[in-house]
């Protein structure tokens, strides 16, 4: 299968015309159906993008897909088989989550997309995203991106370590302004992860589902 053959059958799937996904994409109907003919392929950040509205992962779109036991492993993706890490991104979450702006995307799982952040003042940070409260992946323009020594990282690396958590907020206005649920887990340390959850030093549980960010937290 062609990846515009791919591309179609994953917009079929989800019930879209062309013109709806050019809408989700922020692209022009014309360029789905170049895409679909097999007469271009999308860039890496339009890559990045259609995962999120087909919920899967860049693998499972160019056609690299692991079989359902190895997604389970949740294995991240190295950034280079992917040019990850070679463009900074601005993030958009949905309703009151907070995004992230100016960031390396470095890696992928099923769940989560990682991303690294640098800083002239302190020592850059690691994070995730939850890729499912995710609205928008957009390239910063005009800032040229730093070579930089990024590690691979995984799940495993923000065990055992002070990381903050937010949680999706509430929807609607009133009840997602006055959701302080995060307040609970500005600084905690994460145990282990399962299959769909996490577990916290000292006792409590997370849902994987419900977080939008999780974030390591540096000493200055």
């Amino acid at each position: 299968m062609t990846m515009g053959e791919r591309i179609k059958q994953l917009r079929s799937a989800k019930g879209f015309t062309q013109e709806m996904l050019a809408e989700k994409m922020n692209v022009s109907r014309s360029a789905i159906a170049k895409w679909e003919a097999d007469g271009g392929i999308p860039d890496v950040d339009n890559l990045i993008q259609l995962s999120f509205v087909f919920n899967i992962s860049v693998d499972e779109l160019v056609g690299n897909s692991a079989t359902t036991e190895h997604s389970k492993r949740a294995e991240t993706t190295n950034y280079e088989v992917h040019d990850f890490g070679s463009q900074l991104h601005d993030i958009e979450l949905s309703g009151w989550n907070d995004g992230v702006s100016g960031v390396y995307i470095i890696a992928e799982d099923q769940n989560f997309l990682y991303y690294y952040q640098s800083s002239d003042k302190s020592c850059g940070v690691y994070g995730v995203i939850g890729k499912k409260h995710i609205m928008s992946v957009s390239p910063v323009k005009g800032k040229k991106p730093t070579i930089l020594c990024i590690k691979k990282v995984s799940r495993e690396y923000f065990c055992d370590k002070p990381v903050k958590i937010e949680l999706a907020k509430r929807d609607g206005l009133i009840k997602g302004f006055f959701d302080f649920r995060d307040d609970a887990y500005r600084n905690v340390v994460i145990c282990s992860f399962g299959d769909d959850t996490l577990h916290l030093k000292f006792g409590g549980t997370l849902n994987l589902a419900d977080i939008t960010k999780i974030e390591e937290l540096i000493d200055l």
